[in-house]
């Protein structure tokens, strides 16, 4: 086994799925660690200009290679329209994406600023904020439903 992953690895080390395998009670364990380490509800954290935000903005904080990401993607769009936000797609993307794939909603994150300033670890993290910075609500990793979501961050 170790032989066929040590080939596996020299052939080709950036499409090697990495899988560990945890005992049950640590995943929701380590969901609430990494949650009370980004961004909470009632804190204020002043947006940056790059953001314009105008109104009530749901922040998607996404990576490539999600497919956390990937699934939310099919939506985002959608259940901001429906709950009459504005959206910000914040990409941490390091490779290349046509500027037009959101349109304005599009802010790239290649220096990590926004991420570091909202304390963003985990990608997808979901953050509904007000035009002064105060955190209505917050999810990191967690449902990736469109419903779940809306009802988690109050949107409903």
């Amino acid at each position: 086994m170790l032989a066929k992953l040590h080939c596996a690895l020299r052939r080709n080390p950036e499409q090697m799925p990495v899988q560990i395998r945890l005992p049950r009670f640590l995943g929701p364990l380590m969901d609430q660690l990494v949650a009370a380490s980004g961004p909470r509800p009632g804190e204020t954290i002043p947006p940056p200009p790059s953001l314009n935000l105008t109104r009530r903005t749901l922040l998607y904080f996404k990576a490539e290679a999600c497919v956390g990401c990937d699934q939310i993607d099919l939506f985002i769009g959608r259940l901001a329209a429906t709950a009459g936000v504005d959206l910000r797609v914040i990409d941490a993307r390091r490779g290349t994406l046509p500027d037009h794939a959101y349109g304005e909603q599009l802010v790239l994150d290649r220096g990590a600023e926004l991420r570091r300033q909202y304390r963003v670890r985990v990608f997808p993290t979901l953050v509904l904020t007000s035009v002064a910075g105060k955190i209505e609500g917050a999810l990191v990793g967690g449902p990736k439903d469109e419903a779940q979501i809306s009802a988690r961050l109050g949107l409903t």
